[in-house]
């Protein structure tokens, strides 16, 4: 039997506001307004399902009532006599209970300084932060229905509750309401929509723009092929625009497949010969025969180098250092597109 007893022409749902009124005021009083550390009072993980009880959304059942009075110094609080002061009386916030409304409150529509100062959202489920952003925007049936959801994830997930959302999901509410994917997602970034067409636009300027010669053909193949057309450095077969600032900097045309897909048939890599290269750089080897080959260094023992294709069907070779004319650092490449004749 319940120890709180129903005053005259009570109905329902006005008893339930009683209870959530009294449920208030017993947070107030055990947790000073802390709604989560009442939920842990009862056992729950978080607050969610205390907050559920204060809006209404979820009732306050007979079995709550007990494990709330059973809490210390809440001995009988649900009972006819609590009732009529408490109903009577306006809830007094708290400091604590002002971080409790900062966790209800919803997120979308503050400014972006407001809500990362107020809380950490990193620390919220994925629920819990689409109830934060969209409770008070949609109700359970519009948003089952643009979701594609059924009617019962819909109410969990407005409620803060209930299985995670999948990032198909996710996406499809900022599309619908304009929500940050990323910050429903891992709680980072702000919780209004990632690119808003007011931003401001700052673009990082690249300087030293020059035309780079291209001065022969690299074969991506193991059996490098180079055709040098032994053009002086700043002159060749046309040339590439790129930012360089090594005043020996050429291009070559690649032919061949193993560096696909990095590297495609018909690109232009641009090889600056006074930048230093490490382990996992790509670089273009000239051997003493005449091979030019554009390959990704792997590492460097006495008397020999070793590279390895992008391309698995291609094979890790080495050289001896004896037959190698030279190794170039290789900063960049360039689209066909970006050629253009002297």
């Amino acid at each position: 039997m319940s120890s709180m007893c129903y005053l005259p022409g009570m109905n329902d749902l006005e008893l339930n506001k009683l209870r959530a009124k009294l449920l208030q005021a017993a947070i107030d009083r055990a947790t000073d307004g802390n709604v989560s550390a009442f939920g842990r009072r009862l056992g729950y993980k978080d607050g969610a399902f205390v907050r559920q009880m204060l809006n209404g959304s979820r009732p306050v059942t007979e079995k709550t009532i007990r494990q709330i009075e059973a809490i210390p110094g809440l001995k009988g609080w649900f009972n006819s006599t609590m009732a009529a002061p408490v109903a009577d009386t306006e809830h007094k916030s708290s400091e604590a209970d002002a971080v409790s409304t900062q966790e209800n409150a919803p997120l979308i529509g503050r400014e972006p300084k407001q809500a990362t100062d107020n809380l950490d959202p990193s620390g919220y489920t994925v629920a819990q932060r689409v109830a934060a952003a969209l409770a008070d925007k949609v109700g359970p049936a519009e948003f089952a229905s643009v979701i594609g959801i059924s009617i019962d994830s819909a109410t969990d997930w407005l409620n803060g509750v209930g299985a995670e959302p999948t990032l198909v999901h996710l996406v499809k509410m900022q599309e619908s309401y304009g929500v940050n994917t990323v910050w429903l997602a891992k709680g980072k970034g702000d919780p209004g929509v990632a690119i808003r067409y007011n931003d401001d636009w700052k673009p990082i300027p690249i300087t030293n723009w020059r035309p780079i010669p291209v001065v022969g053909n690299a074969q991506l193949g193991d059996d490098g092929l180079f055709v040098d057309l032994e053009y002086p450095v700043g002159h060749g077969d046309g040339y590439v625009d790129f930012p360089s600032r090594d005043p020996g900097a050429y291009a070559l045309k690649c032919k061949g497949d193993s560096m696909r897909p990095r590297i495609q048939p018909g690109e232009f890599v641009i090889v600056e010969p006074d930048h230093p290269y490490e382990p996992g750089d790509d670089v273009l080897v000239k051997s003493t025969d005449g091979r030019v080959m554009v390959k990704r260094y792997l590492y460097k023992t006495p008397g020999r180098l070793y590279l390895v294709s992008v391309n698995d069907k291609h094979e890790p070779i080495s050289i001896p250092d004896e037959d190698i004319e030279k190794v170039h650092f290789v900063r960049a490449i360039c689209r066909p597109s970006a050629w253009r004749p002297d």
